[in-house]
């Protein structure tokens, strides 16, 4: 977590310790005027650090959604992956292998928002152990219904969202998820 670094003023400053920058502050001027910066500036009011505090909590909540979805994400690429290579050379599995690239796209663009907001890149590997569905046909419903709980994920999120761009972000992706689901209806219907 990062830690907030506050101007070093005076007035930040608690009582004792303004008294004793004060009497050092008198020995350096040696008028010991009302040049203090303690003197220029008022006390500062704790709700500020209490709006920095309730800032780093959004931030945070809003970077557990990214990581959340961004997770979500990198199952869907090794899932579609795994069912484009069970269809082969077919052009549901060509399909397959555009929706696995998009959601490896969208992993990194989830990644990059939730760099913006805490400085900290996350993308973590993708974890490489494939689930074999049954059929094809199981592996496809499942990603279709995958897509629908994303699209309505990102939507509430959106929602919740306090930023503009972050809210943009999401209706982008549960518009993405909202095709995805589409697409694997359509190869459905065509197998």
């Amino acid at each position: 977590m990062e830690s907030v670094h506050l101007p070093q003023e005076g007035a930040l400053l608690p009582a004792d310790d303004r008294a004793v920058f004060q009497r050092v502050w008198q020995r350096v001027t040696e008028t010991g005027g009302g040049e203090s910066p303690i003197e220029a500036l008022p006390p500062a009011e704790p709700a500020v650090v209490v709006a920095v505090a309730g800032e780093a909590d959004r931030r945070e909540r809003a970077c557990g959604e990214l990581r959340g979805a961004l997770a979500s994400a990198l199952e869907s690429a090794a899932a579609y992956a795994a069912l484009a290579r069970r269809l082969g050379n077919r052009p549901g599995g060509r399909q397959l292998q555009g929706l696995s690239a998009a959601a490896r796209r969208r992993s990194k663009r989830l990644a990059v928002a939730c760099f913006l907001l805490d400085g900290v890149w996350y993308l973590p590997q993708s974890s490489g152990g494939e689930r074999r569905e049954g059929t094809v046909m199981g592996g496809l419903r499942e990603r279709y219904l995958a897509e629908r709980r994303s699209e309505e994920g990102c939507r509430s999120a959106a929602a919740r969202a306090e930023d503009g761009d972050l809210a943009g972000l999401w209706l982008e992706l549960a518009a993405e998820s909202r095709e995805n689901a589409q697409t694997v209806r359509r190869l459905l219907e065509e197998l």
